[in-house]
């Protein structure tokens, strides 16, 4: 039911060295296959169809600034539509319905989005300090999940879990309890923000910061008294109603000592994959947005529920 709304958003689709001027990119967007392309100076999305016989354009290349299909060598241009096709003589007209599908392109922090509308209800997530050149990336990663994207988010910024998923690491469970969260409503971005205390896990109290842009994208910000900050961005992209595409950037404003740096690897996937067992379980598979489906605790909830009903206005009854 979400699936109309999302297509009026921005998804990540690839990193951005894997769009070269060879072959196109192939990709799953919401149960749909696209291709992205760098024709020339120009970035490019199409669907992976070429409209004369149905061939994936992904079976092609890529002839400078065109897209050559596979089949019968139909070339497609940036916008789409058909400027050769090698069976007809040069002086023949080419068909006006010989285009491809076209959708919208852009590259932000080393990663190619993709929205499948043509006026998108929001600007791809503002995550300011991934641009700041004071912090340097230590990590970017990639997993394919058998889960939804709404299922995946959620289990982000689920707070109650860290004790129990991942204790020593991220919780402990001598304190259980989940801290009451501030939240801010902000257009297409919900904000909350969590004081944590100084416990087994965490030497120091410090504050975690979540932007959540509609639909998936989560900017986090964990801010220690001395100003040192890890930064994340965490993008689930719905590649079907069952499976994820999970982003992952982690960046830091100061060096970690060498042990630790040497560690950041090992230890977030330790976490992705104790996530990916409890989401991948989780039944059913879509986020429930009737709110009367599951039950909820007022207070350790409060997050989740804020989250369903923000999907929710996207008109899904």
């Amino acid at each position: 039911a979400l699936w109309p709304a999302l297509r009026e958003y921005w998804h990540p689709v690839a990193w951005s060295e894997e769009v070269d001027a060879k072959k196109p990119f192939p990709f799953r967007l919401l149960d749909e296959d696209i291709v992205v392309c760098r024709l020339g100076d120009r970035l490019a999305a199409f669907s992976d169809l070429c409209i004369h016989r149905g061939t994936p354009i992904s079976l092609g290349w890529i002839e400078g600034e065109k897209v050559v299909c596979a089949y019968h060598g139909w070339s497609y241009n940036a916008e789409g539509k058909c400027i050769r096709i090698p069976s007809l003589p040069d002086d023949h007209p080419i068909p006006k319905r010989a285009c491809l599908q076209t959708y919208q392109a852009r590259e932000r922090y080393g990663m190619v989005w993709v929205s499948m509308c043509d006026e998108p209800r929001a600007p791809i997530p503002e995550c300011p300090l991934f641009e700041d050149p004071s912090y340097r990336l230590v990590l970017r990663d990639r997993w394919f999940w058998n889960a939804s994207a709404a299922r995946g988010t959620e289990n982000f910024f689920d707070q109650g879990h860290f004790p129990w998923v991942h204790e020593g690491i991220l919780g402990s469970r001598d304190n259980t309890k989940v801290a009451e969260a501030t939240i801010k409503r902000e257009g297409e971005v919900l904000h909350f923000w969590i004081e944590v205390p100084a416990d087994a896990t965490h030497a120091v109290p410090y504050v975690r910061n979540y932007s959540l842009s509609r639909p998936f994208a989560i900017y986090q910000r964990k801010e220690e008294p001395d100003r040192r900050n890890e930064v994340y961005l965490n993008v689930f992209t719905p590649n079907s109603a069952k499976k994820s595409t999970r982003f992952l950037l982690i960046g830091r404003n100061y060096d970690p000592d060498p042990s630790e740096a040497k560690g950041i690897e090992t230890l977030n996937e330790i976490v992705v994959a104790q996530d990916r067992v409890i989401v991948e379980g989780q039944r059913p598979e879509e986020l429930p947005l009737d709110l009367a489906e599951e039950l909820h605790l007022k207070g350790p909830d409060a997050l989740a529920l804020a989250y369903r009903k923000f999907l929710r206005e996207l008109g899904v009854e």
